[in-house]
């Protein structure tokens, strides 16, 4: 037993029998309500209630292990602490006293508490396995695994609120910009998006609004920026890119990235960086107020819609600058536009909305990622070989975060599944 465990099984009410209870010194007592776990300095549980006899009492429950880690705690000499309405603890070692030196009740929950319970907790606090109800999530329920799966999804999607805010605070409120940054870091995947953030932060996207119709100043400024440019180049296309970013680097004081933060190694050809970032100029220079056009999406085609260009002839038969290769077209494929869909263009719609007060927005956003086929890769098989079904992007996102920040750090105490599983335990003997 740990006080974290012992708080959630006084909340969530794990504990045989519904009242009276007796305490230390006689008293029945009824538990109307069990209060709010206070997650600050002070009493464990605020605003509960009890009924001893015909009284009622409103006010603060204090929790503990054993009644001695009161004084060990130091509460009897605070008197924050001097007006709880009732002490309760796993084991009463040693009576208690408020700072003003008097008692309250104390309750002791040591054989209303099921072995079987504690066996359990410490089953999945000691799994080694993909998560550590791998061997109990078969008998949960099919509705608390998918209500699970819908707070994963809207948590993975806040958490992108802090870099959001403060990408808002940095460009005061404009969202056009924030979008931009946000979108230009996706282009990147996990590989290279450092330097794509990079490369949006240091090039503002209202010098690309003023080259608008130039489609060579923007992968100029593109390549230039990213510190591609610096080369010897015996093709003329690369060398007036070259002649153009000196221009423009003279005419806004730009400071361009260096080349070695761009990663190669292990990526396909098609995912090099050079041609994302001839994908990324193509889709600055053709599209026109993309994220205005993203918030008046109505339907999800709409929306990969604005995904669809072709990078410049150039690039047809290229994937470096210096190095010609057989003839492919480059558009950003049905996977890739996926992709940005997931990290980044609905993500920022959603907060977008959630900032706004534009519900719509929001449930939009909810709606589209689970139009989208699921992500694959290793921890979505593992969920799938547990028969978790995913059957889309807001699923596979769902599952993705449930594990890394659920079950990695086994906080089986505030998931909904290990609620269940703890809520009604195997017998101990596993029969």
């Amino acid at each position: 037993m740990n006080e974290k465990l012992f708080q959630f099984i006084w909340q969530m009410k794990l504990f045989d029998g519904s009242g009276p209870f007796l305490t230390t010194d006689g008293q029945q007592i009824h538990i109307l309500n069990a209060g709010r776990l206070n997650h600050h300095a002070g009493p464990d549980f605020l605003e509960a209630r009890i009924r001893a006899g015909h009284t009622t009492w409103a006010g603060n429950i204090e929790l503990h292990i054993r009644s001695s880690d009161w004084k060990k705690h130091q509460h009897h000499k605070d008197p924050g602490y001097a007006n709880i309405i009732l002490h309760v603890v796993y084991e009463d070692d040693d009576p208690v006293f408020t700072a003003t030196q008097t008692s309250f009740p104390t309750l002791v929950l040591h054989h209303q508490i099921k072995p079987e319970l504690l066996s359990a907790y410490e089953k999945l606090m000691s799994q080694m396995t993909f998560i550590p109800c791998a061997e109990s999530i078969r008998v949960v329920k099919e509705l608390t695994i998918h209500q699970q799966m819908d707070r994963m999804l809207v948590e993975r999607l806040e958490e992108k609120t802090i870099y959001i805010e403060a990408l808002l605070t940095r460009y005061k409120n404009n969202w056009q910009e924030v979008f931009y940054v946000v979108l230009a870091k996706s282009f990147g995947a996990q590989i290279n998006q450092v330097p794509f953030e990079r490369l949006a932060m240091q090039t503002p996207l209202l010098l690309f609004s003023k080259h608008k119709q130039q489609a060579l100043q923007i992968e100029a400024l593109i390549f230039g920026q990213s510190g591609f440019l610096n080369d010897y180049f015996d093709e003329p296309y690369p060398q007036m890119l070259q002649r153009e970013y000196q221009h423009l680097k003279n005419k806004y004081s730009l400071q361009a990235l260096e080349k070695h933060l761009w990663k190669f190694l292990r990526l396909r050809p098609a995912n090099f960086p050079t041609i994302r970032l001839a994908q990324f100029a193509a889709l600055l220079q053709q599209s026109t107020h993309l994220f205005s056009a993203l918030l008046e999406s109505k339907k999800l085609s709409d929306m990969r819609e604005l995904f669809t260009f072709e990078v410049s002839a150039f690039w047809q038969n290229h994937y470096t600058f210096q190095e010609v290769s057989p003839e492919r077209i480059k558009s950003i494929g049905s996977v890739f536009v996926d992709t940005l869909l997931i990290n980044a263009a609905l993500p920022v719609m959603y907060i977008y909305g959630r900032l706004q007060g534009n519900e719509s927005c929001c449930d939009r956003a909810l709606e589209f990622l689970k139009q989208i086929r699921p992500e694959k890769n290793a921890i979505i098989d593992r969920w799938e070989n547990l028969n978790i079904a995913c059957h889309s992007a807001g699923d596979s996102q769902a599952l993705l975060h449930l594990r890394k920040h659920y079950c990695e750090l086994k906080r089986c105490l505030e998931c909904s599944i290990g609620f269940e599983i703890l809520k009604s335990p195997p017998p101990a003997n596993g029969n």
